[in-house]
Formats: C-alpha cells, structure tokens, sequence
C-alpha cells in the first residue's frame, strides 16, 4: 500500500536538521514563496529541494484521485496550522496540476488561474511549490503516522511556515510517561550527546523553567519559543540560563545566549537573556505536554500533568529542580523554602509527595518549613550541578549546626548578634551572618529576643546612675 493509500479510505517559527529523518535536503540559502507560489530573493536559511521522481508520481497521482480535500492534513499538527490563504494557494496549484495532466500548456493554465507562469512552471516540476503542497510532499515520503498520533515538523519557515526542518511523530495529547518518552527517542541533539544528564532528566528541566521563569510567546501565525530573562543581581544565574539552552539543544531546540538587557530605571539591575527558535516543538510542549490551550498563560492558567506524578525519578527531578530554580526561594532565617507557583499550588504539593515531602500552601506559595525543608535537601529540590545562590543558602539550613531547645547561645554569638544589630543589620540578615562567620544556624526567634536585649541594655541607665 502506498503513503496515501489509508489517507483515501481513513481519513474521508528556526533551525534544526535530523530527529526522524527528514524528508528534505538542504543548501545554506533560502528560497521561499510568494502567495503566488513563486521564489523570493534567496537569503542565508535553508531551502527545501525538489522531491524525487518517485514521489512527484505518487503525489500526482494522490491529487489525481483526491483534487483539492484537505483530509491529509490531519496527520500534521493542528492540521498544518493552515489559513485561508494557504487553502486557496493549494486550491490553484491542484487546479493547474489537474489542467496540465488534461493536456493544457502551462500558459493556458496561467491565465485560467490568474497566475505568473513561473509559478505553473514550478508547480509541474514541483520544484516551488505551496505551504501545503509541501505537507503532501512530506506525508509521501513518510506514510501515516500511528493512531491518535501526527507528523510535527521541528522548524517551519519564517512567513511562510513551509516546513523545512526534521519530524517526530507526537501525541495530541499526554496520558502517560511512555507518550513522552516515544517522542523523546526521536530526537536527536544538536551538538554532541550528553554524557552526564538523560534525556529524561533535561525534558523535565526544561519543562520545570517553562512553567516557571521562561515566557513562552506566540505571535499571528508564528510558533511559540522559549525566552528566558534573568537578573543580574546574582552571577549563577547565567548557570541556570546556560544549562536551560544546554537542555534545549540536547533535546533539538536550538536556543542560544542573546544579548544582556540594559538595566530600567526602576530596576537596580540588567538582565541575562537567553532565547529559542521558533518551533513547532515548543507549542507542543504548551499544549499537549502543560495541557494549556491557546491563549493562556503559565502565569494564571493551571497546568495538566498528572501523568508526571508516575513518570520515572529523572524525570520529576528534572521537573523540581526546573521549577525550584526558577520560582523557588529560601529563607535562612525562617529555615524555609517556598515556592512561587501561582496557581500551580496543588499540583507542586503533589509533585512534592512523590519525593515523600509535605509542602503546604502559604499565602501564595507553597512552603516546606524546617525539617521539611531540611529533608529536601537530600533530594536535591534545587540542582547541586549548578550550586546557584538557592542552592548555597538551602546547603545552609540542612548542613549547619543548630542549638537544641535546652542550649544556651554561646557568650560570643550573643555578642556577635548585638555587634550586627549595632550595625543596623536585620534580624534575618544578622541569622545569615552569624551562620556564615559562626557556623552556627540560629533560629529566627532566638536572633530576635538577643537583639531586643541588647537594645535594652544599649538604652538602660548604667548603674551608678540609677536614682537613689
């Protein structure tokens, strides 16, 4: 049976090369058309070549059976994301290869469909064709994917989203962790494979900052990227932005360091800047992975993933660790880490479970407090590869020495709390200091009572000035 023979009787936005195997070649320049098929100026990206004599015959005679129906569509992500005037496009180029196969010269063709007749020429020989012609190229080549599955093409053209990068065959949708993984099999890094992380692990990274920090923008007809903008204020946040593009390379997302955003008026700091191209991928990570529909946001939509809460530890670390260290916090002070996942409250204290953790919801994150916090840190909840700030100060709760109930602060800290508060330092600030210079972790409260203390007996009488 040919690449279309179940389509008859079933069916009644930059930069990647190599995941299934592509159904192009390419050449470093571009030649994309018009919406009257014919070649724009050739610039720097990549063009897609002419198909082979083989399938030029299987598409024409699909065409030949089929004319202009649109149902091979359905085996591509959201249908080829087709508008109406890639419909109309695609009408006249089946039209005039109806015409031309009733013996009609591609002038006659030309002037029947109010065409240029390079365009008609370009059609017959199939060297420059539509956005959807191109599709049914690709679907030649490829056959039918399985069930409840379509064809999703890694880049698409800028304008004109002719496909021109690699396939996967993906889901709709996200009912366990062997969906993912089968699409995860398909691809192919850019750059040598990791040796130290799975794929599992840096999906579930990236997924973690997607739903955290990364803006995911989606523009007209263009595909979402992934855009990341991190403050200054703390070095190892070129870590984070710089393993997230890792991830996304390893998992064929070219995504590259632009450059750093002038610091606003408002703002005592710049800010890292690190983005994606624009990809079929990542809508599909929006929708079918997150489970969100178009126009909605991370910011206040509820994300899907029940699934994640069975799928395999690499991958829920992954996930913590993404979302920890984009939306997480850690007060010393207070022994406390919280989460910033509005309004993902439940589904954070589920993924906090399968780690045996008891997070809370507080306000408007969700908190782990002491002991909780504690144990988290054996996890690890932020990753210990890229020894962020977050990951510094959370070392600090779970690793420094702290009193028991029945001891007394030593005679030196006492002082040294007194010092810092002389100094007009904070009570958490004095907590982070004092475990910094005297490695012990003193509890909020304790810090407190010992800088009231010593504001008393800074402002108390001396006692040869007490009244007789």
């Amino acid at each position: 049976m040919t690449a279309f023979g179940r389509v008859q009787s079933v069916l009644s936005s930059k930069w990647n090369r190599s995941l299934i195997q592509s159904p192009y070649k390419y050449r470093e320049r571009e030649a994309l058309y018009d919406s009257r098929g014919r070649l724009n100026s050739p610039t720097d990206a990549e063009v897609v070549e002419a198909p082979s004599e083989e399938i030029r015959k299987e598409v024409l005679e699909f065409l030949a059976r089929n004319g202009a129906e649109l149902d091979f569509t359905k085996c591509f992500w959201k249908g080829c994301e087709s508008l109406p005037i890639d419909v109309a496009q695609y009408g006249k180029f089946c039209k005039a290869i109806s015409l031309l196969a009733n013996g009609y010269k591609q002038v006659s063709v030309a002037k029947e469909l109010g065409v240029n007749p390079n365009s008609v020429n370009g059609w017959s020989r199939m060297t420059s064709i539509p956005k959807l012609a191109h599709f049914l190229v690709a679907l030649a080549r490829m056959g039918e994917p399985e069930d409840d599955k379509v064809w999703l093409t890694m880049k698409q053209s800028h304008g004109h989203a002719v496909p021109i990068g690699a396939f996967l065959q993906v889901p709709k949708s996200i009912s366990s962790w062997e969906d993912v993984q089968a699409v995860l099999a398909q691809v192919t890094p850019i750059g040598d494979p990791s040796k130290q992380f799975g794929k599992a692990y840096m999906f579930g990274f990236l997924v973690g900052m997607i739903i955290g920090d990364s803006h995911k923008p989606k523009q007209g007809r263009g595909h979402r990227h992934v855009e990341l903008v991190l403050s200054k204020k703390y070095d190892t946040n070129v870590k984070i932005g710089d393993f997230t593009t890792y991830c996304a390379n390893q998992l064929g997302l070219t995504m590259n360091r632009r450059e750093d955003l002038p610091k606003p008026e408002t703002k005592p700091h710049g800010f890292y800047h690190w983005s994606s191209q624009s990809s079929p991928l990542v809508d599909w990570i929006f929708n079918a992975v997150l489970g969100l529909n178009d126009g909605e946001h991370t910011t206040y939509d509820q994300v899907h993933l029940d699934w994640a809460f069975d799928a395999p530890h690499d991958f829920r670390l992954g996930l913590i660790q993404g979302i920890a260290e984009s939306d997480g916090s850690v007060s010393i002070a207070s022994q406390t880490v919280e989460f910033w996942v509005i309004p993902d409250w439940e589904f954070m204290i589920r993924l906090l479970e399968t780690f045996g953790l008891k997070g809370f919801r507080n306000r408007e994150a969700v908190s782990l407090v002491k002991t909780q916090a504690i144990q988290a840190f054996k996890v690890p909840i932020f990753a210990e590869h890229l020894q962020t700030v977050r990951y510094q100060r959370h070392k600090v709760i779970a690793e420094t020495p702290k009193l028991s109930k029945k001891e007394r602060l030593p005679q030196d800290v006492r002082e040294a709390i007194g010092g810092l508060a002389a100094e007009g330092l904070s009570v958490p600030k004095i907590v982070e200091r004092i475990a910094e210079t005297k490695f012990l972790l003193v509890s909020f409260e304790a810090a407190q009572r010992w800088v009231r203390n010593s504001e008393r007996a800074e402002y108390a009488p001396h006692a040869e000035e007490k009244p007789r």
